[in-house]
């Protein structure tokens, strides 16, 4: 999937993202051909499409609520086949010696081959054997929820074909996690970097549940210009039976910096490199590992172009009619070597 290919690139571009193994989208189709499941939601569908391409022009979303409580109950009661269940695990048993730790809590993440934001499951703080062949299971049936199926028919994607790849990743002790824009995302102005991060886990800052800090740098300079601490009265951490629970923080860190001006350094410095590497503005994924020595402790967890202002049209960085240090100054924004 497009998730696990751009995690590839990031390992092979040497950028520090927490170790861990993928399935491919052949595994999901194994997945469905060794259960029969294929020939079962086939003939769903055969019996069903037209009225499900009926419903959606009227907006009328019904049946697909009936569809994904048909096919998931088919897709979830099913075991993993012995041959997927045996390389899934091998892979797995690989991990937790590579981590030093039995039983490695992970993340699995959706990734389906083509982009489609937050249409698929994904689990964090999964642990043990038991529980990620179910969770991976879960993923491939979320190939079929109500949304996923609706979004590919209104673009005509296929309803019958969808299959998912799968990111399972060491689950990072994340002591604080954020999104960095290496722009503005409000205004596409691309000589800053910024910065939003809150305690724990990144799902209560994308969830909305706190008011993350902010901190804005000069792309060139690595100057702080503006940094804005928010009350992050919540954060999101592992649970005692590998959930992820909502616990407060206390009142000590609730109005101070998630990270260190060294950590926020260290992140600018990151994003420009990330950015000079893949040749536009990104909206990256990231997280301080309190597993990892203070050094080395900024992983990013994933990265993408930033989707807003790189449709837009902006002017070019360099202009033949514009001064050597205008030139100058567009490489350095853009984290190019001069000369």
């Amino acid at each position: 999937g497009r998730k696990c290919m751009g995690l590839g690139g990031m390992i092979r571009d040497g950028l520090a993202i927490p170790p861990g193994f993928a399935t491919t989208l052949v595994a999901y189709n194994k997945f469905l051909e060794l259960t029969g499941l294929n020939k079962e939601i086939a003939a769903y569908f055969e019996k069903n499409k037209g009225k499900m391409e009926a419903d959606l022009r009227v907006n009328d979303v019904r049946i697909f609520g009936e569809a994904e409580k048909y096919i998931g109950n088919l897709i979830e009661t099913q075991s993993m086949p012995a041959e997927l269940e045996e390389e899934i695990l091998s892979f797995y048993h690989q991990l937790g010696k590579q981590c030093q730790v039995d039983d490695v809590p992970v993340a699995v993440r959706s990734s389906g081959p083509v982009s489609m934001p937050g249409q698929f499951d994904t689990f964090l703080h999964v642990e043990g054997e038991e529980a990620l062949l179910e969770k991976i299971i879960k993923v491939w049936s979320s190939s079929y929820n109500a949304r996923s199926m609706a979004y590919r028919l209104q673009r005509g994607m296929s309803l019958e074909n969808s299959p998912i790849g799968i990111a399972i990743m060491k689950m990072v002790n994340a002591r604080s996690s954020g999104v960095m824009f290496t722009l503005d995302p409000l205004n596409g102005d691309r000589s800053v970097i910024t910065i939003e991060g809150s305690w724990g886990l990144g799902e209560s800052l994308v969830s909305g549940q706190v008011t993350p800090d902010t901190f804005t740098l000069n792309k060139v300079t690595m100057e702080i210009t503006k940094r804005t601490i928010g009350e992050k009265a919540i954060e999101m951490i592992g649970g005692p039976d590998g959930e992820v629970i909502s616990v407060e923080v206390d009142e000590k860190r609730r109005n101070i910096p998630c990270i260190t001006e060294e950590e926020i350094y260290g992140l600018g410095k990151l994003g420009k490199k990330v950015e000079a590497k893949y040749k536009l503005p990104q909206d990256i994924e990231w997280a301080v590992d309190d597993d990892l020595p203070a050094s080395d402790n900024l992983v990013l967890l994933q990265t993408r172009p930033e989707t807003v202002w790189n449709k837009k049209e902006i002017k070019p960085l360099y202009d033949s009619k514009k001064s050597a240090m205008d030139h100058i100054v567009s490489k350095l924004m853009a984290g190019e070597k001069i000369g």
